[in-house]
């Protein structure tokens, strides 16, 4: 029975997830449910994840929520080898490869892109608070510079991908997304020119264009 994989366009946690799975070549179903619709409360969902969020993995009756452990299941859960595990190399590189993970969720994500999209898009139509802004601008540009330097070779762990990289991708992502939203905040300025043939390099990955978001074409 193939894995179910519970999405949401748009979503960069359940990016991370899909992205891996596809790396990873596993078979899967992939069931989308739309935020606008309300579809994550619906009771039909809410009786898989009571925390009603994706994205969400029901392997053999096995159900799954949270984006990072999901990563580390399906790397232990299926068969891998050097070329598309999540967590390759010895205990130290793994170590290594979570401790990314982490950075890019409690600096980039938390303290510098959350901030923006805060400020710009669920004020209710009030003005942005500048400073708040501004501090985070700065914290997204600190971050990227600092992830710049952890790149080794042509991704975060060497030649491959890993889950550090497909972390990161759907943040970075953001950056050109909320430039395009509000070209005023020029977050794409921010990008270190490493970091930006990093990019290119997961976007010419044979399965990257099945991921994208939909409703970003355009």
């Amino acid at each position: 029975m193939a894995l179910v994989f519970y999405h949401g366009h748009g979503s960069p946690y359940a990016w991370r997830v899909w992205l891996a799975l596809e790396h990873k070549r596993i078979p899967y179903e992939q069931k989308v449910l739309s935020f606008a619709d309300g579809d994550t409360k619906k009771p039909e969902f809410v009786a898989i994840n009571p925390r009603h969020q994706v994205p969400t993995i029901v392997d053999d009756g096995f159900t799954l929520w949270e984006s990072v452990a999901i990563l580390e299941y399906l790397d232990e859960r299926f068969a891998k080898d050097a070329a598309t595990s999540l967590y390759p190399g010895d205990a130290r590189s793994r170590a290594r490869i979570r401790r990314l993970g982490r950075e890019i969720e409690a600096y980039l994500n938390l303290e510098g892109l959350d901030p923006i999209v805060m400020e710009h898009f669920f004020k209710d139509g009030a003005a942005p608070d500048e400073p708040r802004v501004a501090k985070a601008r700065e914290r997204v540009k600190e971050e990227l510079a600092y992830l710049a330097g952890e790149l080794r070779g042509k991704f975060l762990a060497g030649d491959a991908p890993t889950a550090a990289d497909f972390i990161l991708y759907p943040e970075y992502a953001y950056v050109g997304r909320l430039t395009f939203r509000k070209p005023e905040l020029k977050l794409t300025e921010l990008v270190p020119a490493p970091l930006a043939q990093w990019g290119k390099r997961i976007e010419a990955l044979p399965y990257f264009d099945k991921t994208f978001p939909p409703h970003w074409r355009g």
